[in-house]
């Protein structure tokens, strides 16, 4: 019974000494990111993950909530956009941060929804993502 418990340990002790020789030979340890992360009819919320550049600029997000018209992707009504929201210094392996809009999802009505995430480093870079699509509504 103890041998049976030592072999997850020891892969999982394996696996981290894996992930500090990631570390030491300077690989990129963060990626980029933006994700759906609350979607509910009375909030939508969107995350994202900036990786540094260990600069010691600043990063920075903000997020635009949209939802699939008939037309195409489409800002949602009222305040569409987050503003600028700090992710941290990009002196650091990653930084993230996050914004939730209040909703209110008529009853009988279903809405995709997406959220747009302008990226900037305060090296005057800048990426924009486009989080996954959830559903909300009736």
């Amino acid at each position: 019974m103890i041998r049976r418990s030592l072999i997850p340990i020891a892969i999982c002790a394996a696996l981290a000494g894996a992930d500090t020789a990631t570390a030491q030979t300077g690989e990129a340890l963060a990626s980029t990111w933006a994700q759906v992360n609350v979607c509910s009819p009375t909030q939508f919320g969107a995350r994202a993950q900036l990786a540094g550049d260990g600069s010691k600029s600043e990063m920075s997000v903000r997020f635009t909530a949209e939802w699939l018209s008939p037309n195409g992707w489409t800002p949602v009504a009222g305040a569409a956009t987050s503003p600028w929201q700090s992710a941290g210094s990009a002196e650091y392996t990653w930084g993230q941060a996050g914004w939730t809009f209040n909703m209110s999802v008529p009853a009988g009505f279903t809405y995709q929804l997406r959220a747009t995430a302008e990226l900037q480093w305060g090296s005057g870079r800048s990426e924009t993502r486009v989080t996954g699509t959830c559903s909300v509504g009736s």
